[in-house]
């Protein structure tokens, strides 16, 4: 193959609400990843790399100066937007010489929560979370289990009903809102902001009152959204953790041993909730979401701070008429209303909850 244009390729994926990943890669065919699996289109051939430089810098919309950046960094984290108007995340990168990209098709308009999951799990996040006016949520989960679908979608809930100040901070920005009730200021590291860390130091300046970041991934970053929620502002972010415990424990591990159990305390206080999530094949041509929510409620609180994570599980597993739920209770839920197999959630009832 030496001659071709990304739109072109882009255009058949779109044709498909379920293929969720476009793989391009020089040597190689096109592939793609539909409901979870990876299927190569032979027919097409192969990508040379000359086919791959141009669409690299097709996906950096001709700009030289992006193209030699990536180049020298050899890999690259960037948003573009086809001629159709779908969103897609992008990470550009080398292996063995040869160029790479992974296009993340993004949803073109929001999801509502009701659409993700069941009204009752929906209705207990908008009661005990999306109206809270300060604290910190945290949406967790592998990559590709639906976070950012998530958020996407609580967030415009947010900008639907309520008058605020709302602050993005994303690698890279993979929606635009369009401002209803809130004021949206959405930024985008490497371009708008050098790194996560000046943008949250400059957000406590811009009279905010939503803050979502993109990732927590580091001590300061975690030390930042930690201190927003802690003066008063509500902070949405993510982390890869598979379970609320998971997080917990991965959230206090950012810092060292020596101040960790002031962190627990910390943490404690200002956490509103942390929900877990996954993807399965539901029982007709596509993925559903599979469910945990945590509340901060007394008890979850107290054993925060005393670091018995191990009992988190439980609480929640006894803890449904407060409005949570595990992992494997969504999951059996799933299959008694046969919307998946029981087959495809054997490993969340075969799972530890740590």
């Amino acid at each position: 193959m030496t001659s071709i244009d990304v739109e072109q390729i882009l255009a058949l994926i779109e044709k498909n609400p379920n293929i969720s990943d476009l793989h391009l890669s020089g040597g190689e065919s096109i592939a793609y990843r539909m409901n979870g699996e990876i299927i190569r289109e032979q027919q097409a051939g192969k990508l040379t790399n000359e086919v791959m430089e141009l669409i690299v810098k097709q996906l950096l919309e001709g700009n030289p100066q992006r193209f030699d950046k990536f180049m020298a960094d050899k890999e690259g984290d960037f948003a573009y937007i086809s001629k159709t108007g779908t969103p897609y995340r992008v990470n550009a990168f080398i292996k063995t010489g040869r160029l790479a990209v992974v296009l993340r098709k993004i949803n073109s308009s929001p999801k509502k929560i009701d659409d993700l999951m069941f009204a009752d799990t929906a209705e207990s996040i908008r009661t005990n979370i999306l109206s809270a006016k300060k604290g910190l949520y945290l949406v967790t989960g592998p990559t590709g289990s639906g976070k950012s679908t998530s958020i996407v979608a609580m967030l415009q809930y947010i900008n639907e009903i309520r008058s605020e100040n709302l602050i993005t901070i994303e690698d890279p920005i993979e929606f635009i809102f369009t401002p209803d009730k809130c004021i949206i200021s959405q930024r985008e590291i490497g371009h708008d902001t050098w790194s996560f860390a000046n943008a949250l130091r400059a957000a406590m300046r811009e009279d905010p009152d939503i803050i979502f970041v993109w990732e927590i991934r580091d001590r300061e970053t975690a030390d930042s959204a930690l201190t927003l929620a802690e003066t008063g502002h509500l902070v949405f972010s993510t982390m890869h953790t598979n379970s609320a415990a998971n997080t917990v424990n991965r959230f206090i591990s950012f810092f060292p041993p020596e101040i960790q159990e002031s962190v627990s305390d910390r943490f404690a206080e200002s956490l509103i909730g942390v929900q877990s999530q996954t993807l399965v094949k539901n029982t007709v041509w596509g993925r559903i979401g599979v469910f945990e929510l945590m509340i901060n409620i007394p008890a979850i609180k107290n054993n925060i701070k005393k670091r018995e994570i191990d009992q988190l599980h439980n609480i929640i597993e006894t803890s449904a008429s407060g409005g949570m739920i595990s992992l494997k209770k969504y999951a059996e839920r799933l299959v008694d209303k046969k919307i998946t197999e029981a087959s495809e959630v054997e490993w969340i009832m075969r799972s530890t909850t740590n």
